[in-house]
């Protein structure tokens, strides 16, 4: 049965040419604008190497230090040496937590003073443990490295060529700030600028006297410039994660005399960041439905609401040959499968031009979208959750541009049908 109607799909598409092609087209547009948005949420929230962990991730981005009596100033910033010795690395709950920050500084030769800056990652050895980087040469720094403030550098492939062409990087030597690393690895490059993984050159914090001196002057050494990524065993263990860190924050501020500590969005998962969460201000569901909702329901009922009248139209000329099958006995759900099903057919074959349109859209505007130092990658485009979007979209377009319409003329009694009475 479904393969005459596929048959019968394909030849009112040979016979109305002009009507086909407006609702291929205006299918292919409604999904490709649906998809970008699905794209852009998807490079965001999900994971691809080397944040494979992504939906595991908890980020603690900002601190706020209030004082305890009227007669102190509250403190926005970030968290010093000391907070995240004392609050974080204490925690048994995660798997890893790592302390970074990230500053733009020249990486020169010793015999070579260069100029451009580039990006630098001051972290710890947990940040390892966290993030799945392919070494293409050597290792990471190693907690003992860490600890004993050994200037060991860990370079980005596109950087070791820069400083070194085509030679072995490791074992060789660059100048930062004055300081001397030694390279103990290089790493494939990142794709994403915006990732917490991002880096032209990885070093200890501790190598860096004024992070972990923060600012002593301010609050009782709880201010630095130092953030924290966590990563949970599940995401069901994001509550007892939490729970730790409240525990260990009031623990701590008992120690303090004149101030205390507080992050005011909390740990924020990688969803809550997709979804536009910040240091101060966590989004819920509800808020980003609001917004990105109302924008992708406006996406998919326009173009429904157009190709509607076109298939109207459509089936509207179609009437007589309603009629006459209904007389020989065909049920109203038999005629309303068969031109849904043909219209389906139009309309994966919108998804099947919507979707490299929707990745065309994406590159194009990247800049726009995203940010134009981002290299798409494979990865970031091909998820189980991308297609199985594209689907149900094509279903729900599907559904609401030709079932309506369907639905309406199936219902007509036999006689006007056959009149061709609308």
């Amino acid at each position: 049965m479904y393969k005459q109607y596929i048959k019968q799909a394909i030849q009112m598409l040979r016979e109305n040419t002009l009507v086909s092609v407006i609702s291929i087209l205006g299918t292919a547009l409604a999904i490709a604008a649906a998809l970008v948005m699905v794209l852009v949420f998807q490079i965001n929230s999900a994971g691809f190497a080397p944040e494979t962990s992504r939906d595991r991730f908890l980020y603690v981005w900002g601190t706020e230090v209030n004082p305890k009596s009227e007669n102190g100033n509250r403190n926005r910033g970030s968290m010093s040496a000391e907070v995240v010795k004392e609050c974080f690395y204490t925690l048994r709950k995660p798997e890893a937590v790592a302390g970074y920050t990230k500053r733009k500084s020249p990486v020169s030769l010793p015999e070579k003073r260069y100029f451009k800056e580039y990006e630098i990652c001051y972290t710890d050895a947990g940040y390892w443990k966290i993030f799945d980087h392919r070494f293409v040469e050597g290792a990471p720094f190693s907690e003992a490295d860490f600890q004993s403030s050994i200037p060991k550098v860990v370079l980005s492939k596109r950087m070791a060529s820069r400083l070194f062409g085509g030679e072995k990087a490791v074992g060789r030597q660059v100048v930062m700030d004055y300081v001397t690393y030694t390279v103990c690895g290089v790493v494939s490059d990142v794709p994403n600028p915006l990732m917490v993984s991002y880096f032209d050159a990885c070093v200890p914090y501790s190598c860096d006297g004024s992070l972990m001196r923060g600012n002593p002057g301010y609050g009782e050494n709880m201010v630095g410039d130092l953030s924290m990524i966590l990563l949970a065993p599940s995401t069901g263990d994001f509550g007892a994660v939490r729970s730790e860190l409240e525990a260990r924050i009031k623990q701590y501020n008992g120690g303090k005399v004149d101030y205390e500590l507080a992050f005011p969005a909390g740990a924020l998962s990688q969803l809550d960041s997709a979804m536009g969460s910040n240091a101060w201000t966590k989004v819920d569901w509800r808020t980003f439905m609001a917004g990105s909702g109302a924008i992708l329901l406006f996406l998919l009922l326009v173009p429904a609401l157009n190709l509607t009248g076109v298939i109207q139209s459509s089936v509207q000329k179609r009437r007589e040959e309603i009629g006459l099958r209904k007389a020989f006995g065909a049920t109203g759900s038999n005629l309303l499968a068969q031109i849904l099903s043909e219209n389906l057919v139009q309309a994966v074959i919108g998804g099947l031009i919507g979707i490299p349109l929707a990745v065309f859209l994406l590159a194009a505007g990247k800049a726009f979208w995203l940010n134009p130092g981002i290299e798409i990658t494979l990865p970031m485009l091909i998820q189980p959750g991308l297609f199985l979007s594209v689907l149900l979209f094509v279903f729900l377009l599907n559904l609401l541009s030709a079932g309506i319409p369907a639905w309406s003329t199936t219902r007509q009694p036999i006689v006007e049908a056959l009149k061709g009475t609308e």
